[in-house]
């Protein structure tokens, strides 16, 4: 997981050694990398947690904010070397590689971190430090008493540029003095050596103006810190990842989360709005729907409506076309019931413009419809049916008489 803490507001750094430990808290504002607090505590050596709690606490730490253990470890190496541009994996099995000859030994028990430094892809300044991994062991078990959690380990030399001046870290390496990517003796240190630095970490920091700091003394902190800080050293997150997963707070992984809460968030908002949206299209069509459904039941009652309208007009026109002779229907019917005997009964009449179609019964015996019906002036038979049933003295006479003037 790679980080870049010059992104945070707020950072702190915390540097141990056999017998001491400091602590700063930084603060990046409008005006720069301000040194916001700091606090130091000696012990000696039978409970370091204890002073490293203390100097947290007087700092004001929070575990919200990212925290950089730094110091040296016992068996641990620094050195500068040079090789292309890589990624973080490649460039560190390339020192892998070189490691036995760095150290005169088997390095298959050894950690490392390194830091690519600005250069031509070509010929990079690669700092490393390398250490047991026994010693990585105690520290994760330093941290784990006093903090619990921590973002990095980082080595202060680690934060050196190539155009850096000398730098003597006594709580490091006591007998030494690293310049121009070695390590020379600390009885050739020249006695301006810090003036230089005070200039640069003034120039880098706001620090406190109160006589009581002495940058001196927090040099390894401030050299840790201007790795965190610095935009202008081109270094490579990716080559500290030294402490075990289970210490690095879940910083990135709960931005992650945050972060695809928030898409879920977009998501269910955007499908909540589709959702709606979908809604209200299907109310509409469903009004659209309903409306055509009544459209049809209103259709389909007119034209019941209309047919019922055409039959009455039809019967209508039929009565209003009646020929003038037709009116006479009453003398007409007269005129038959006269030559009907009492024993005949007409059961059923339906009148046309063209014929008369009549359904009778008769008790009679025997009855002779045509000698019955030769009286009529104004009708002729045309068709005569006459049925009697088994054993019945009834018979019924079905009978179609025509206008006497179209009889044929």
């Amino acid at each position: 997981m790679a980080m870049r803490f010059s992104k945070n507001k707020e950072f702190a750094v915390l540097l141990f050694s056999a017998d001491h430990v400091r602590c700063c808290m930084f603060r990046r504002d409008s005006k720069g990398v301000r040194l916001k607090a700091y606090a130091s505590c000696e012990h000696d050596g039978t409970d370091p947690a204890k002073a490293w709690k203390q100097v947290l606490h007087e700092t004001g730490y929070s575990r919200v904010c990212p925290l950089m253990i730094s110091g040296a470890l016992k068996g641990g190496t620094f050195f500068r070397c040079t090789g292309v541009r890589l990624a973080p994996k490649a460039m560190r099995n390339a020192l892998e590689f070189e490691l036995p000859q760095r150290l005169l030994q088997d390095a298959g028990n050894h950690e490392l971190e390194f830091v690519e430094l600005a250069g031509d892809p070509g010929s990079v300044p690669v700092n490393v430090y390398t250490f047991p991994s026994a010693d990585l062991e105690n520290l994760a078990a330093m941290i784990t008493q006093s903090v619990r959690k921590a973002d990095y380990f980082i080595y202060p030399l680690l934060a050196l540029r190539e155009s850096d001046g000398p730098v003597f870290l006594p709580e490091a390496e006591p007998d030494f003095y690293f310049a121009d990517g070695e390590w020379h003796s600390a009885d050739e240190l020249p006695p301006d050596w810090f003036s230089c630095w005070d200039r640069e970490l003034r120039r880098e920091f706001i620090l406190p103006e109160d006589s009581s700091f002495q940058p001196r003394e927090w040099l390894g902190c401030l050299l840790t810190a201007r790795l965190a800080a610095s935009d202008d050293v081109r270094h490579t997150f990716g080559g500290l990842n030294v402490l075990p997963k289970q210490l690095r707070p879940s910083r990135l992984r709960n931005q992650l989360r945050l972060t695809a809460l928030l898409i879920v968030l977009l998501i269910a908002n955007f499908g909540w709005g589709i959702a709606g949206q979908l809604s209200q299209h299907h109310k509409e069509y469903s009004s659209l729907v309903a409306a055509r459904n009544r459209l049809r039941t209103q259709v389909t009652a007119a034209q019941r409506k209309l047919k019922t309208a055409e039959k009455e007009l039809r019967e209508l026109s039929r009565v209003v076309n009646q020929s003038a002779g037709e009116y006479d229907v009453i003398g007409k019917l007269a005129e038959f019931s006269s030559v009907l005997p009492n024993n005949v009964m007409v059961m059923n009449l339906r009148w046309t413009d063209s014929s008369v179609d009549l359904t009778m019964r008769s008790e009679a015996e025997s009855l002779n419809v045509p000698e019955m019906l030769r009286p009529l002036k104004f009708w002729k038979m045309e068709q005569i049916q006459q049925r009697r049933r088994n054993n019945d003295v009834t018979s019924m006479i079905m009978l179609k008489l025509v206008p006497a003037e179209e009889k044929k």
